[in-house]
């Protein structure tokens, strides 16, 4: 009976590092959710670039269509870049980290990663409304 109160610490302890661990993956696994949805444009995302690129270099566009083409490539391009940098900077493994080392962590690449998607939603769209005027 006297180490009822220290068995029960050792199960709070024990059920409360539990928790906290489905908190970490639950996060983790949100961020990997919305990189799966910007992976999933990359396609279009390339194939946007390489139809303004080409556009660009046709002798018949005025210089201010080419100006606007160009503006529309310079956001694919930087959309792009930053999709590659997020990924290459992102860290899964979290060893020795403390629980809220790893939240905040977390939570600062899911903010991330979501500023990423939209520059890339973004980038995207403006190429459509593009392509969409100018057939």
């Amino acid at each position: 009976m006297k180490h009822l109160p220290a068995l029960l610490l050792i199960a709070l302890l024990f059920f409360s590092c539990k928790d906290n661990t489905k908190d970490e993956k639950a996060l983790l696994n949100d961020i990997l959710k919305v990189h799966d949805k910007v992976m999933m444009k990359d396609e279009a995302l390339m194939k946007d670039k390489s139809r303004v690129d080409s556009l660009v270099k046709l002798p018949s566009k005025d210089t201010s269509e080419k100006a606007s083409l160009r503006s529309i490539g310079m956001k694919l391009t930087a959309a792009d870049d930053t999709m590659g940098s997020w990924m290459n900077k992102f860290q899964t493994d979290m060893s020795g980290k403390s629980h809220d080392e790893v939240m905040k962590y977390y939570t600062d690449q899911k903010k991330q990663v979501m500023a990423v998607d939209s520059l890339v939603n973004t980038a995207i769209s403006d190429a459509d409304k593009y392509f969409s005027t100018h057939k």
